[in-house]
């Protein structure tokens, strides 16, 4: 996720949860678009690596002593974010497609719009496309 993208979504609305909704959002509809353009693919490649990006800053956010999401919830998103560097790479040697990702991503997103919100999300193992 590039700092500019960021700022830009942060322009658009000032609730932390409409921001991280949106910023996913985008992310996913990069992932979709691209989806079947192939892994070697360079617009697939950007958008998995700006995913694995908003992932790896989310799990840092997440592992943050001062995080305020309940203990079950931060455990479930941090397993999550091994999960999506899994699959990142699967995708990236053309051994899966980036569909389970795509599935994380909306799954996440449902989270913030409200759908489940005490619920901690399931590990998911990498079984898109093996």
């Amino acid at each position: 996720m590039s700092i500019a993208a960021y700022q830009q979504t942060m322009a658009e609305c000032e609730d932390p949860r409409r921001i991280e909704y949106l910023v996913f959002l985008r992310i996913t509809l990069d992932l979709e678009t691209n989806r079947d353009a192939g892994w070697r693919s360079a617009a697939l490649k950007d958008a998995l690596w700006r995913n694995l990006e908003l992932w790896n800053t989310l799990r840092a956010d997440l592992l943050e002593d001062g995080n305020a999401l309940p203990e079950a919830l931060r455990a479930g998103l941090v397993s999550l974010s091994f999960s999506v560097a899994r699959q990142t790479t699967q995708v990236l040697r053309g051994e899966a497609d980036a569909g389970g990702l795509i599935d994380i991503n909306r799954s996440v997103m449902r989270g913030l719009q409200g759908v489940a919100r005490t619920e901690a999300p399931a590990p998911m193992e990498a079984s898109y496309g093996a």
